[in-house]
């Protein structure tokens, strides 16, 4: 198959699609988040302990083991699993420091969960579950599953791009909105402000994801500009985007977006995945009994509706906007490399603009 082909992404003969190892290991490293999941939908019928063991502890040793099957086509070494371990920090990072400031402006605790968790997964009995021992089990689960996402994400794609980590943590924010009002949230009717700072710390989760790459080559002098590129992009597909030039020497011949495409495709994603959440929190305020008393904001009645506000007609605007943002994006030239200098060009141009070397042709 073509490199170039969509369908590489799910399989091909090498094993790195998503229905090869690739896959495969983004589930293991996922997993994290499956014990977690466990104790929302059983209310803590299950204890989150046992949920950890069963879901998210087998299924890393198996992963471990099955590292020693990994075929060396596809391209997933332990040197793989160490870079992306490092970018995930990152993410994770920024999508916990998003929320301090909200903590701070409008008192939105985003920690008071890690005291249940911790709890359930030490089997802590007394009067209080508010103890250092509870916070720190319920980081150190918390911190397992949003650098566990990192990791899959990494692994999933062929190249990171701005586009991709922000339709990925977008993903992540609509599964967060259906999950938590639903089973978490059960006595106490989020207010919107909790949407906000969901939507905005996954945002941040998805800057992470798009700048790691970018910080980790740029401690890594490359003299040959091409090097670069490819690492840049992901350690795992460097290969897809190799092609052969006359001279049978493998070059870079990766294409690029321009960011008015990118910039007008995140807006068009921003604008259907808030029609989503507009809807998503009418559903929720509008099916839920009101809370018995203000969990948010520390003895601040929290604002749970708006006067005037309906989230349903904000849902059409958003809607509007996403579609003319699409159409602008697809309106946009994307760019072709030159193998020469790496200058980007527009995809019609029959030679570089920098250097004025002829540029490749994807036919």
């Amino acid at each position: 198959m073509s490199g170039n082909n969509p369908l590489r992404y799910l399989y091909d003969k090498d094993g790195g699609g998503w229905f090869g190892y690739r896959g495969l290991f983004a589930v293991i490293f996922a997993s994290a988040q499956f014990g977690l999941f466990a104790y929302w939908v059983t209310y803590t019928g299950v204890a989150l302990s046992a949920g950890m063991f069963y879901l998210t502890l087998i299924p890393f040793v198996f992963g471990i083991l099955f590292t020693g099957f990994l075929p060396g086509k596809s391209g997933i070494t332990p040197k793989t699993f160490l870079i992306f371990a490092v970018w995930g920090v990152l993410a994770y990072a920024l999508y916990d420091w998003v929320r301090v400031p909200m903590n701070l402006m409008v008192g939105v605790p985003f920690w008071d969960h890690w005291f249940d968790w911790g709890a359930s997964t030490l089997g802590s009995q007394g009067l209080t579950i508010f103890t250092y021992g509870n916070l720190t089990a319920g980081l150190a689960a918390h911190i397992l599953r949003g650098w566990g996402f990192a990791m899959a994400y990494f692994l999933l794609v062929r190249r990171v791009t701005a586009f991709s980590a922000f339709t990925f943590a977008f993903f992540l924010t609509i599964f967060y909105w259906v999950v938590f009002p639903v089973f978490v949230l059960t006595d106490a009717l989020p207010p919107w402000i909790w949407w906000f700072t969901a939507w905005a710390s996954h945002m941040g989760f998805a800057a992470g994801l798009w700048l790691a790459p970018k910080i980790f080559a740029s401690l890594y002098k490359k003299k040959d500009q091409r090097v670069q590129v490819v690492v840049t992009a992901s350690p795992i597909t460097s290969k897809n985007y190799e092609k052969k030039d006359q001279g049978g020497q493998a070059v870079v011949t990766t294409y690029h977006r321009s960011w008015k495409t990118t910039l007008f495709a995140i807006l068009a994603l921003q604008g259907f995945g808030l029609a989503i959440g507009f809807i998503l929190f009418g559903y929720v305020v509008g099916s839920q009994p009101a809370s018995t008393y203000p969990v948010f904001g520390y003895g601040k009645p929290p604002p749970i509706v708006i006067e005037g506000f309906s989230s349903y007609y904000w849902a059409i605007p958003s809607v509007i906007a996403g579609f003319v943002f699409s159409y602008l994006a697809s309106r946009s030239r994307t760019l072709l490399s030159c193998n020469n200098c790496g200058h980007t060009n527009p995809t019609d141009a029959a030679y570089c603009n920098h250097c004025g070397s002829k540029m490749p042709s994807e036919v």
